[in-house]
């Protein structure tokens, strides 16, 4: 082919390919990437996650840590003991001030300060929901009947100052005493031991004389409570 011929057939091939466009995207940067991202917006079926359901989900399942299982105490975490030949003896005190002794036996636990009383013993964790749903049956239970039931919760879903304490006490209206988890930790290694609990939240018991008569692991109804308590005296 002639040089002539070579020269005019590469003239033409360069016109064509500035006609197409294609040439810009060799000299600057593409239009189309330089345009800001287009916002999706939801349609009428999307919903919003609630951040308070986000917050307070939780999971029963022993193998996982959650609001709802705080896991077992750990020996490491045990304090010194004071045992006397028919247990240990738990020395604590209620958010309210109000000082509480229980003391271990093989089959139950005896409280000095609420004798001739049934006593539900409950592990509660302040961010379960299952938990807080058993605030008001608690507080019932303690009204309907009177001096012969008393209600301890241990509150083991981490630390919790006493300032707040007091306004968890107010804000949901409990009327029995309301424990500190990191001071009775030894408790707690007592019953996941005697009593098999694996950190499930809230576990119940019911005590009576000394003995513990039933237990519940997770919530927990109204009406099972009654009939348990009931059977009792």
């Amino acid at each position: 082919m002639k040089k002539s011929a070579l020269i005019k057939l590469s003239i033409l091939s360069s016109i064509l390919l500035f006609n197409s466009g294609c040439a810009f995207g060799l000299f600057k940067d593409n239009p189309k990437t330089l345009e800001s991202p287009k916002k999706i917006m939801p349609t009428s079926n999307m919903t919003t996650p609630s951040f308070e359901n986000i917050a307070t989900e939780c999971s029963d399942n022993i193998n996982v840590v959650s609001a709802c299982n705080k896991g077992k105490i750990k020996p490491t975490e045990l304090k010194p003991k004071i045992v006397t030949s028919i247990g240990e003896i738990h020395k604590l005190k209620s958010f309210q001030g109000q000082p509480i002794t229980i003391i271990e036996r093989k089959n139950g636990y005896i409280f000095p300060q609420f004798k001739n009383k049934i006593v539900i013993l409950e592990m509660f964790g302040k961010n379960c929901p299952h938990c807080i749903k058993e605030i008001p049956i608690m507080n019932n239970l303690r009204r309907k009947y009177g001096r012969k039931l008393e209600i301890i919760a241990i509150q083991v879903d981490g630390k919790m100052s006493p300032f707040q304490a007091k306004a968890f006490i107010r804000r949901h209206h409990i009327k029995y005493p309301l424990i500190s988890g990191e001071t009775a930790t030894n408790l707690q290694y007592n019953i996941q031991n005697t009593y098999g609990w694996t950190g499930v939240l809230p576990f119940i018991m019911i005590i009576k004389d000394g003995v513990t008569e039933f237990s519940y692991r997770g919530e927990v109804s109204s009406q099972e409570l009654n009939r348990d308590i009931k059977s009792l005296i």
